[in-house]
Order: C-alpha cells, then sequence, then structure tokens
C-alpha cells in the first residue's frame, strides 16, 4: 500500500513539473516575441503556478484514492521543497519573507486539488 502512495505523488509531482516546464517555454516565448509588461507577466506566472499545483495536487489524490487533503499537501510541499532548495543551492539566494504569501498560496491550491482529485475517482467513492 505504501508502495502506490508514493507513486500516486510521484504522478502529481511529474505533472507539476512538465506543466511548469511547458508554461515556462510558453511564457518565454511571449517575452522574447512580444511587448508584454513584465507585470502582467508576473502575475500571468503566479496564476498559473497555483493552477498547475493544484492540477497536481489533484492528480496525486485522484491516484491515491484516499486522503486527498493529504496528497495534495505532500505533493504541494515537496515540491516548493524542491523550488526552496533550487533556489538555495542553485542560485545562492535564501528564502525571503517576501515569498511565504506566495508559498502559502501554492500549498492550499495542492491541498485544495487534493480534496477535490479525491473525489473525481470513482473507485475511491465505493471503496469502504
Amino acid at each position: 500500500m505504501v508502495k502506490e502512495n508514493w507513486k500516486a505523488m510521484g504522478y502529481g509531482l511529474a505533472m507539476i513539473v512538465v506543466l511548469m516546464l511547458s508554461c515556462s517555454f510558453v511564457f518565454a516565448l511571449l517575452l522574447r516575441f512580444t511587448s508584454i509588461d513584465t507585470g502582467i507577466l508576473n502575475w500571468m506566472t503566479l496564476i498559473t503556478a497555483l493552477l498547475i499545483l493544484f492540477i497536481g495536487g489533484a492528480v496525486a489524490a485522484f491516484r491515491g484514492q484516499e486522503k486527498g487533503w493529504m496528497y495534495g499537501l505532500i505533493t504541494g510541499g515537496a515540491f516548493l521543497l524542491f523550488v526552496i532548495l533550487y533556489q538555495y543551492l542553485g542560485l545562492q539566494k535564501g528564502m525571503s519573507i517576501a515569498q511565504l504569501p506566495y508559498f502559502a498560496g501554492m500549498m492550499a491550491a495542492a491541498l485544495i486539488g487534493g480534496m477535490l482529485g479525491v473525489n473525481l475517482n470513482p473507485a475511491a467513492r465505493t471503496k469502504k
């Protein structure tokens, strides 16, 4: 049973990474070939990140079939841990206080995605 739990969270994390990379590519193209304002692009990336973490939490909980809040929370936390480690080890920058609301919002999005994602699976509803 534990192996399936990790596998479900792996699917959620993989979904997050794939969607983040593809959206980053699209945003890079927008920035390069249009005259889009960086302020608008910042808001677009925030909304996209919240949506992607919501989807990742939902996918993890859908695959896990129970305790969606836990799957969403762990999946979102694992992604944010990766982001913090990349920022610290790759960019030599620590986490700032200004980032805390963003991280909290992303964790909440993954948590809510997990709660809704577990209810999308018909097998989870009949399993008792």
